[in-house]
């Protein structure tokens, strides 16, 4: 089976937004004919409103795709920090506290989950490298690819069943 992703199949996916947010979201070029086969997830922010972004992956069998507003405040504040997705240590500050409003009506009711990922949410990219890339960014090379890869596979479905407000989650 091949996931490859169009608009109306992300904007069909959102499930912590209004469908009249998924409507206005915009979906770049770079998310539409991605293969959710080949990615753990895809993840981007709105180029039209910069305090959205999203990150859609293939979650208990369905596309599933959710908002995230990254945190505000703390400009200029460099620090090290490590990314809880994909595990990888950005010190130059490239990791950001985004929440996640909850589905259905706890996230009506205001409730939200966050968690510290890579700010171009480019974890699927960094969980391959064989090498680091920079001296400010540091995957754990000590473990094989596949093995973080499954990390990140099974710490992406944690946050999204946190976000459904699921008992199992992460």
């Amino acid at each position: 089976m091949t996931t490859v992703l169009t608009a109306d199949a992300v904007r069909r996916s959102m499930i912590n937004c209004s469908k009249g947010d998924a409507k206005r979201m915009t979906v770049v070029d770079a998310v539409v004919g991605t293969d959710l086969d080949e990615v753990e997830f895809v993840g981007w922010h709105d180029p039209r409103m910069p305090q959205r972004a999203y990150l859609v992956t293939v979650h208990e069998g369905a596309v599933t795709g959710v908002l995230l507003r990254p945190a505000t405040g703390g400009a200029g504040v460099r620090r090290t920090a490590m990314c809880a997705l994909c595990r990888t240590t950005h010190t130059d500050g490239d990791v950001t506290l985004y929440t996640a409003p909850k589905a259905d009506a706890a996230g009506r009711d205001g409730n939200s989950v966050g968690t510290y990922v890579c700010d171009d949410l480019a974890c699927p990219v960094t969980t391959r490298l064989e090498k680091r890339p920079s001296a400010s960014v540091l995957p754990d090379l000590s473990l094989p690819v596949d093995e973080r890869v499954a990390g990140l596979r099974v710490r992406v479905d944690g946050f999204l069943a946190a976000v459904r407000g699921r008992a199992d989650a992460a």
